[in-house]
């Protein structure tokens, strides 16, 4: 079941990230506590990584509603964490023992480009998180897994941008 959540959410995120900004950040939370469960705490209970990808995909969702502004730096954050610690990760850019440094970085970059270029940063952000989403679900060569998020990324970005500009019109 995890797989085709995975990838249902990344295909969301690719083509509707900036539309449902909402779900952007419910989804990032989601995945971050999936993912800081599973492998940052190594938690090994299925249930309790999956209860805790739900906690916080739900306090995303209600941050994204209620508070924007915070959302926007809380979206931006995690998605550039997420970002930062997947490309590290496959590519062994750094050791595991300080990923957590590309995390914060990934983080902090991911927070000041949602701020500063709102539609932009969040149409690039969401789609290479959902080309992230969506290639972490299957175990391939990093050369080859890049060459595919480049391609689902892109493809994220030409259809928002598409959505984008005929929501302008």
């Amino acid at each position: 079941m995890t797989p085709l959540i995975h990838v249902a959410t990344g295909l969301f995120l690719l083509v509707g990230g900036r539309k449902f900004f909402w779900f952007f950040v419910g989804a990032i939370g989601f995945i971050t506590g999936l993912t800081f469960a599973g492998q940052i705490l190594s938690i090994d209970s299925p249930v309790i990584i999956l209860a805790a990808g739900i906690i916080l995909g739900i306090i995303g969702i209600i941050i994204a509603l209620f508070m924007q502004g915070f959302a926007i730096f809380a979206g931006g954050f995690l998605a550039g964490s997420y970002i930062a610690y997947m490309i590290a990760g496959s590519f062994g850019l750094i050791p595991q023992e300080v990923l957590w440094i590309a995390y914060i970085l990934g983080g902090i970059a991911g927070a000041i480009l949602l701020f500063f270029l709102f539609d932009w940063a969040l149409i690039a952000l969401s789609s290479i998180a959902g080309a992230s989403i969506i290639i972490d679900t299957f175990t391939l060569d990093p050369e080859i897994e890049a060459v595919i998020v480049i391609i689902l990324t892109l493809s994220g970005i030409l259809i928002q941008t598409k959505l984008l500009l005929g929501d302008k019109d």
